[in-house]
C-alpha cells in the first residue's frame, strides 16, 4: 500500500472539479438517493433491525448481499446493476449518517459499476476516504459474515477518538 501524502494544488482542483460531474451530480442527487434507499429498506430488505444504519444493519446487508450474488461477477453484472447500486448506496449511507461521513467523487474508485465516477464517503476525521463502489463486491469476495460490520466498528472508534480529542481538522492529526 502506497504512502498517504499530501495532495497537490492539481490534485485538490481537480477533485473539487469531479464533485461537479453531470454524472455524478445526477448519482448523488438527493430524490434519487432517497428513492434507492427507500426501495432497499422497503423491498429488498424489509426486515432491517429497528435501526438500519446500525453494525447490525450492515450484517443483515451483508447476508443478503451473500444470498443474492454468489461471486464478484454477479454483483458486477449488468442484470444485477440495479440491486447492488442500492446496497452500495445503503453502505455508504450508514458512514454518513453515522459519522458525519459525506458523499464524495472520487473518480477511479468507482469499479466496472461506477465507471465515470467514484462513490466514497469523506469522514472529516479520516485521511482515507471510504471506498464504498467496491464494498459490496469486496463483501462477496471475502464471504466473512461480518466485513461491513468490522468496518463499522473501526469507524466507530475512529469517529469517537476524532470526537473525544475535539474534533480537530485531519492536517493536525496527521503525524509528518
Amino acid at each position: 500500500m502506497g504512502d498517504v501524502r499530501p495532495r497537490t494544488k492539481a490534485e485538490l482542483a481537480e477533485l473539487e472539479r469531479d464533485q461537479e460531474d453531470p454524472k455524478w451530480l445526477d448519482w448523488v442527487n438527493p430524490e434519487r438517493m432517497e428513492s434507492q434507499l427507500a426501495k432497499f429498506l422497503t423491498e429488498t430488505i424489509p426486515d432491517m433491525p429497528d435501526d438500519p444504519w446500525s453494525a447490525e444493519g450492515l450484517d443483515r446487508a451483508e447476508r443478503e448481499i451473500l444470498n443474492r450474488f454468489a461471486t464478484m461477477d454477479d454483483a458486477e453484472s449488468s442484470e444485477n446493476r440495479d440491486l447492488a447500486d442500492q446496497f452500495t448506496r445503503y453502505i455508504g449511507e450508514v458512514f454518513c449518517r453515522k459519522f458525519e461521513g459525506r458523499w464524495h467523487n472520487v473518480r477511479g474508485t468507482g469499479g466496472a459499476r461506477y465507471p465515470e465516477f467514484g462513490p466514497a464517503v469523506d469522514r472529516e476525521w479520516s485521511e482515507m476516504y471510504l471506498d464504498v463502489a467496491n464494498l459490496v463486491t469486496a463483501t462477496v469476495h471475502r464471504h466473512w459474515g461480518d466485513y461491513l460490520s468490522t468496518i463499522f466498528n473501526n469507524n466507530a472508534r475512529g469517529h469517537q477518538d476524532w470526537v473525544d480529542s475535539g474534533r480537530p481538522p485531519i492536517a493536525e492529526r496527521i503525524e509528518e
